[in-house]
């Protein structure tokens, strides 16, 4: 299948490890120039000689886009610069998991899952608009249904899946298609549930068991072909405000 992604941009948060990594291999095997976007430096270098194997022009940008000064500086390079798609992937707990967390730790994990993507958005969408092209990917999570886990972090991703909606609705008149996608839960070297599985394998076993329809927890791998595909020729802009949810058979 031709995806049409050959000769394109993507520019993507917290590719370092993990979805955002996968997602920037797959891009480069399909001929898309990819614009890195993560505070790991070493990995970020790492990730680019892999992707030049594939595609050239390939670009890292290092800095800590939780911080408005930092994001606001990345955002400066890309000023007569617009991709063709835009690849939200950073988010997570921060490890704040109560409901009773102090409202500036409330507010730290909103912006990180879901401010940081608002600020990126606003600063392209005016330039897409008068392009007349662009495709906005938000990597999500079934915790925004479930609402399991970090109370904080499911509550952001719930606001993230209704900022996806009425986004899509307002920019509907235009030629932008934004969608997002909701993993279910992942395994990726040192990540949560790889920490879960060396000191609490009994947990593990107990949560596959009872959550996990396939038994097993997913891969970036089985994610990233459906953000591509969200960024294809195929995705109409009658896909704009799809969220998609793949998560094994989650129970």
């Amino acid at each position: 299948m031709n995806l049409n992604l050959k000769n394109k941009s993507a520019l993507i948060t917290a590719c370092s490890q993990g979805i955002g990594e996968q997602v920037a291999i797959d891009f480069a095997k399909q001929g898309t120039k990819c614009f890195l976007i993560s505070r790991n430096h070493k990995k970020l270098v790492k990730l680019k000689k892999k992707l030049d194997k594939y595609v050239k022009g390939n670009v890292i940008i290092s800095c800590d886009i939780t911080k408005d000064t930092d994001l606001y500086s990345a955002l400066k390079y890309f000023k007569n610069k617009t991709p063709n798609f835009i690849i939200h992937n950073i988010g997570g707990t921060l490890d704040k998991k109560s409901a009773m967390s102090n409202f500036d730790d409330w507010i730290k994990v909103i912006n990180f899952n879901v401010g940081i993507a608002i600020k990126i958005n606003n600063f392209f969408i005016p330039k897409m608009i008068k392009k007349k092209m662009g495709k906005i990917v938000h990597i999500s999570s079934i915790s925004a249904i479930a609402l399991r886990g970090s109370a904080p972090y499911a509550s952001s991703k719930t606001l993230l899946n209704s900022y996806i909606t009425t986004l899509a609705r307002e920019l509907g008149k235009h030629d932008i298609v934004v969608s997002g996608v909701m993993p279910g839960a992942l395994y990726a070297k040192g990540g949560h549930w790889d920490n879960v599985k060396k000191t609490n394998p009994t947990k593990m076993h107990d949560f596959l068991r009872h959550h996990h329809a396939i038994g097993r927890l997913g891969l970036a791998k089985e994610i990233s072909p459906w953000v591509l595909f969200l960024c294809s020729k195929y995705a109409t802009k009658f896909s704009t405000g799809s969220i998609i949810n793949i998560d094994g058979g989650t129970m």
